[in-house]
């Protein structure tokens, strides 16, 4: 005979051969739920992921992030996941975990801080209208519903448990979590924050932007709310977790890492394997995604948002914050302009194995001798024609135009005294003088960005774009056309970088000077 555990799996097998695939369906979710209810684990959310939204976790999702959680969680810690755009954070974690924070423990109060309190209110939003309305929710938390009448809104959902006395139950929540609602989501900088006390989990989800890390001064401000507000709403049993993508070294993320209270993951979409580069989710970022996303965000931002890589989005040799940001919509159309060209034609390469760009950079002058703005260019792989009328366009586009350098070595050469025959343009040409593209660039061109003689746009184009790309891959790159350009057109400039008169005798010695008198 067989043995009696033997006999009940042989039945339910029987039993399960004759169910319909929509039965089997079913059958299956009843099962996730079940786990998923029973189970507070890695396992058990990962059955719920699959119940709510009807696809696998992300493998990284759950080794990555889920179980370092747990295990942080029973150390008595928090924790700071890095991860890169696209990998889900957002939905896998500061929704779905959050959600199945509250169905484990419905009676407790749980935080969601974003950048804004748009975001994390419409994050909330999602939250509760999961809670609301979605099937996979109802499979496994079936009793724990929207308590309309204590609070379901923006400003705070509150849960009740559907098989207990509601008196008990507010009572129970009272103890639990005080005046705080079931959930909320808030802005870093909202007041509301201030009182909070999340005794089930707090989940700060990037709460950095272009806008609070562009200074020293604004991202002190942002960790001193995160030091003076939000950690003193913990409580020691709450769960703990700073999630986001980092902006720059010194951020929120390094400073929570640096307490020694948080333990830490990096999740970059590319990681070493046996010496190999390898997709971190190759089910979603193939290859070909990655080089797409790699080519789209372009390599300052590509290394900081998919790498996690900091120390190469700041650039080796040509630092990525020496380029101080200026205002574009503060320049004014009657500014003068100056123009650099990096002359490269199609036809003088077709034997070459390294095709250049033909590079045009624009920059405005500031008045009162107050430097000089890279504003905008032109980059691309065009004929000599297409080169001359490119320039005339510029110049027509830029009125103000006083003088146009065009590098006058070699086929630059050729271009300068084209341009000057067929042209009444303002151009002059420039030399070398024997000094290599590292002094030029690393001596001569960032001195004038790293002390503020020199700015670049705050706005995105894309000659800005590949010029700050090429800036912080320098001397790696496949590509320098734009550096080149941007050389010559702060050489070309260099009379309005030393300053106004009244400044002369406090100014910095030009960094042009010594090639001007080469």
């Amino acid at each position: 005979m067989p043995k009696p555990k033997t006999a009940h799996f042989a039945r339910l097998s029987a039993l399960l051969r004759q169910l319909s695939p929509d039965e089997l369906y079913a059958f299956e979710r009843l099962c996730r739920a079940g786990i998923a209810r029973a189970s507070d684990s890695p396992t058990g959310f990962d059955h719920f992921y699959r119940l709510i939204f009807n696809r696998s976790l992300p493998p990284h999702a759950r080794t990555e992030w889920i179980e370092p959680l747990y295990t942080a969680q029973q150390a008595g810690q928090g924790l700071v996941i890095e991860a890169f755009r696209g990998s889900t954070k957002t939905t896998s974690f500061t929704i779905a975990f959050v959600a199945f924070r509250i169905g484990q423990e419905p009676q407790k109060s749980n935080l969601l801080i974003q950048v804004g309190d748009d975001i994390a209110k419409d994050n909330a939003q999602q939250i509760a209208d999961l809670i609301a309305h979605n099937p996979g929710w109802k499979l496994v938390f079936p009793n724990v519903l929207p308590d309309r009448k204590a609070g379901w809104g923006r400003d705070g959902y509150e849960v009740l448990h559907a098989d207990r006395d509601y008196a008990v139950w507010r009572a129970q929540c009272a103890r639990e979590k005080g005046k705080d609602p079931t959930f909320i989501g808030l802005g870093y900088k909202s007041r509301a924050i201030i009182g909070k006390h999340p005794t089930g989990i707090l989940v700060v989800d990037d709460i950095h932007d272009e806008n609070n890390t562009r200074s020293a001064a604004e991202l002190e401000t942002v960790i001193k709310i995160v030091t003076g507000t939000l950690m003193p709403t913990l409580t020691p049993e709450s769960w703990k977790v700073f999630i986001g993508t980092p902006w720059v070294l010194d951020d929120v993320l390094a400073y929570i890492k640096s307490t020694g209270e948080f333990a830490s993951v990096k999740t970059p979409i590319l990681r070493d394997k046996e010496g190999e580069s390898v997709p971190t989710w190759p089910e979603r970022f193939t290859w070909a995604e990655i080089e797409k996303q790699r080519a789209l965000a372009g390599e300052v931002e590509f290394a900081r948002m998919f790498l996690l890589d900091l120390e190469a989005a700041s650039g080796v040799h040509l630092k990525a914050e020496w380029l101080h940001k200026y205002p574009y919509a503060q320049i004014d159309p009657g500014w003068p302009v100056v123009m650099g060209v990096d002359y490269a034609s199609t036809a003088d390469q077709t034997t070459s194995t390294k095709r250049d760009y033909c590079a045009i950079a624009i920059g405005r002058v500031l008045p009162g001798g107050g430097g000089v703005v890279l504003v905008d260019g032109f980059r691309g792989k065009v004929s000599q024609g297409a080169a001359e009328e490119k320039l005339k366009e510029l110049a027509g586009r830029y009125p103000t135009t006083q003088m146009i350098g065009v590098e006058a070595v070699g086929k630059g050469e050729e271009f300068y005294h084209l341009m000057l025959r067929r042209s009444r343009l303002p151009v002059t040409p420039c030399h070398t003088g024997g000094k290599s593209k590292g002094l030029r660039f690393e001596r001569g061109m960032a001195p004038l960005f790293q002390s503020s003689r020199a700015f670049i746009a705050d706005i995105q184009t894309p000659f800005l774009k590949a010029f700050q790309d090429e800036w912080v891959r320098w001397p790696h790159a496949p590509h320098d056309d734009t550096l080149d350009a941007v050389y010559w057109m702060l050489y070309t400039a260099r009379a309005h970088l030393i300053g106004s008169s009244e400044k002369l005798k406090d100014a910095r010695p030009n960094p042009f000077g010594s090639l001007a008198r080469g």
